[in-house]
């Protein structure tokens, strides 16, 4: 439209001082000439510089141009003819208005006051009305040209919409979609929106460690060149308001919006002062991402059509996030249950481990005692004695992986505890080894935990920083009140917790091999059991803690058990010596109920070096068929196995106190199956024992089960 204006009024430059009349025709040729420039200028200054958003300030314009020179012409050249200008000014004005009902209107007045102002002239002769033919042949000439630009458009508009369709397509099609990582198609999402939106830049946003008004780069694609260096390290803060609206509205432009996320999250890019359109990635109506769309130029408005198809890029990314997270939690499913399967076959394996070392330790033990052995007998049984506890450790971490392993708790203070190690129970264990502690004695840290189970797990950590090559241990306690957990630690409570640490210098673990040493079975060691650290986390997780690991090749490991404050006051810490079985009067009698013939004989063998009288019943049937001949109340105690062939150790102790409620009952086990004693049938004069039991546990057992008999009567 400026070409052809710049055109005509050139045209009428030429024209108008030979056409027109009188002094007053070199004005309208001055006029012609300086409204074709400034026609021109326009044409050119849109050529190189094109803004389809300010094309309507552009016609305006134009128009204007059109208005001066109609009402110059018509001021010094009052003829009828000169009507043809106002009418193609109308014509102008009416397609500005780019509406089809406004410009047929404006057209009908037009004409309508071209045909009066003709008819009031007197307007007779065709040939005076040779200028509107002129103007009416330009006004065509506009109007085709208007049809073809609005057919091309919408043949592009088509085109356009095609294309973003076939780009979802693509992306809904993409193998990438599916993988475990989000990363790749999200670099495929963010360069279908730069190329199908013309934008300069495009990068995805998502929330870091869980806080959905910080977030971290994890996508860039620019002109075309996908970005992966500038996702490390960028963050951008968005407010709560902010986050809100995105939810709501999806889309969201710079223009549009006074309360925008300001600057650009810390990206090495130079600042583009274009428009930016923020897109919410929207998961179950909470606000799981953005997507920040830029464009250099400000020519470029976002319209509705590319605000929907931002909506349906983020779509897909809130697609790939979901995928990704069921991905993630199939993945967890199957590993519980591969742990789980696991946890039954180590506790089935414990018990029935747990009752053959009831047999042979039993049997170690009373060769111990025999007088008639050797000093080199002696030597070797103590050796497999120690082969035997060893393996009873074994077992007791199995059932701690498997979860059967029961906790007394009692509040302590950590601080205690790990001072412990030195003067106590790990000395041993740590000879040839440097120790150094670093605990504050006088802070207290109290946690209410089972300090024979913490024991283990420290057990387990100082003993795999021996067998890494550690000269030199470090251990530590503090506390903290933030915590950062992963999924694996799940279940620590985001509170104020204390810690363990035990660091080492050894050969220290490679950044793949960490990432599996929790998993049961699995030791970068040759003679490990690969239970160690399982059960210790097992552990960890029954007393709702966690325990953490940082490690790296030939820098040492670092081990920290974290568990939650306790507001009581310690307890001090006991150890219990193991005593021995204690002689009784030879006409003292026992009652065994034990289904294992051979570790019915070892407990027998074991009782009767005391003086005492042994009756073995091998199941519960034979509890209920011989137990009216039997005198209760002539009996010390009773040894009940909880696990029996035919029925329950408990069904059998309830017969037991239907007839004499005093009688001390011990049950025993492989598994450390303490929680029998809340079963409502028995009352608290029932103790537990845990198979394999030495002498001393037997007798401790045997008095503390007598004392609870004492206390229930009273």
């Amino acid at each position: 439209m400026a070409w052809g204006l710049a055109i005509l009024y050139g045209l009428l430059a030429a024209i108008h001082p030979y056409a027109l009349s009188g002094d007053h025709r070199w004005s309208m040729a001055l006029a012609a000439v300086i409204s074709s420039a400034l026609s021109a200028s326009l044409a050119l200054v849109w050529r190189k510089n094109p803004r389809p958003n300010k094309a309507h300030l552009v016609s305006a314009l134009l128009a204007g141009i059109a208005l001066v020179n109609t009402v110059l012409h018509f001021a010094l050249f009052q003829q009828a003819v000169n009507t043809t200008n106002f009418v193609i000014l109308i014509l102008g004005l009416g397609l500005v208005l780019l509406s089809r009902v406004s410009f047929y209107s404006i057209t009908a007045l037009a004409l309508i006051a071209w045909t009066t102002i003709v008819t009031i002239c007197n307007v007779a002769e065709p040939s005076e009305w040779g200028w509107f033919l002129f103007f009416a042949t330009f006004v065509g000439c506009i109007l085709q040209e208007q049809r073809i630009r609005a057919t091309r458009a919408s043949g592009t508009r088509a085109e356009q919409l095609v294309n973003r369709n076939q780009a979802i397509q693509n992306i809904a099609k993409a193998p990438a979609l599916s993988d475990t990582s989000v990363a790749h198609v999200l670099k495929l999402i963010a360069e279908a929106a730069r190329i199908n939106l013309a934008a300069s830049i495009v990068t995805v946003w998502l929330p870091e460690d869980g806080d959905k008004h910080e977030l971290r780069l994890v996508a860039s694609d620019r002109e075309g060149i996908l970005d992966t260096s500038a996702t490390k390290h960028q963050t951008l803060s968005i407010s709560e308001e902010f986050a809100q609206l995105l939810c709501e509205s999806r889309t969201v432009a710079s223009n549009q919006h006074a309360g925008m996320p300001s600057g650009r999250g810390g990206l090495d890019e130079e600042s583009l002062d274009g428009p930016t359109l923020y897109v919410g990635i929207v998961s179950s109506r909470n606000l799981a991402g953005v997507i920040l769309i830029e464009r250099e130029t400000t020519d470029y408005d976002w319209i509705l059509e590319d605000q929907m198809f931002a909506a349906s890029i983020a779509d897909l990314a809130t697609l790939a996030l979901q995928t990704r997270r069921r991905i993630a939690l199939e993945g967890q499913a199957r590993k519980a249950e591969h742990l789980e399967s696991l946890g039954v076959l180590a506790g089935g394996v414990a018990h029935d481990f747990n009752n053959l070392l009831m047999i042979i330790l039993g049997n170690i033990e009373l060769m111990q005692g025999s007088q008639a052995a050797s000093s080199e007998t002696q030597a070797r049984l103590k050796s497999m004695m120690e082969a035997g506890i060893r393996a009873r450790d074994l077992a007791q971490q199995m059932l701690a992986y498997a979860g059967r392993a029961r906790r007394e708790t009692r509040t302590i203070d950590l601080a205690d505890l790990g001072a412990e190690i030195d003067r106590d129970w790990a000395r041993d264990l740590l000879i040839g080894i440097k120790v150094t502690f670093d605990i504050d004695q006088s802070k207290v840290f109290a946690v209410e935990v089972d300090p024979t189970q913490i024991r283990q797990v420290i057990l387990n950590l100082l003993t795999n920083a021996r067998d890494a090559g550690a000269s030199l241990i470090t251990i530590s306690v503090g506390s903290d009140s933030a915590l950062n957990v992963s999924e694996r630690d799940s279940t620590l409570e985001k509170s104020r917790h204390h810690w363990l640490e035990v660091r080492d210098n050894g050969t220290g673990i490679s950044a793949n091999e960490i990432e599996r040493i929790f998993e049961p079975f699995y030791t970068t060691r040759d003679t490990g059991s690969g239970l160690g650290l399982a059960a210790s986390l097992g552990i960890m997780r029954a007393h709702l803690g966690a325990l953490n690991a940082k490690s790296k090749l030939e820098q040492g490991s670092q081990f920290r058990m974290l568990l939650p404050c306790s507001s009581k006051l310690p307890e001090t810490i006991l150890t219990e010596a193991p005593g021995l079985l204690k002689n009784v009067p030879e006409n003292t009698k026992v009652l065994l109920i034990e289904d294992e013939a051979l570790i019915a004989e070892v407990t027998i063998a074991m009782l009767k070096q005391t003086g005492r009288q042994v009756q073995w019943m091998d199941s519960l049937a034979a509890c209920e068929r011989d137990l009216p001949s039997i005198d209760l109340y002539a009996l010390e105690f009773a040894l009940i196995d909880v696990t029996l062939g035919d029925g329950s150790g408990v069904d059998a102790a309830t017969l037991l106190h239907k007839r004499r409620p005093d009688l001390p009952v011990i049950l025993m086990s492989g598994y450390d199956a303490r929680n029998v004693l809340e079963d409502t049938r028995l009352d608290n004069s029932v103790e537990f024992l845990s198979k394999p039991f030495s002498h001393g546990a037997l007798q401790a057992s045997i008095d503390k089960a007598i004392k609870r008999t004492r206390i229930s009567d009273t």
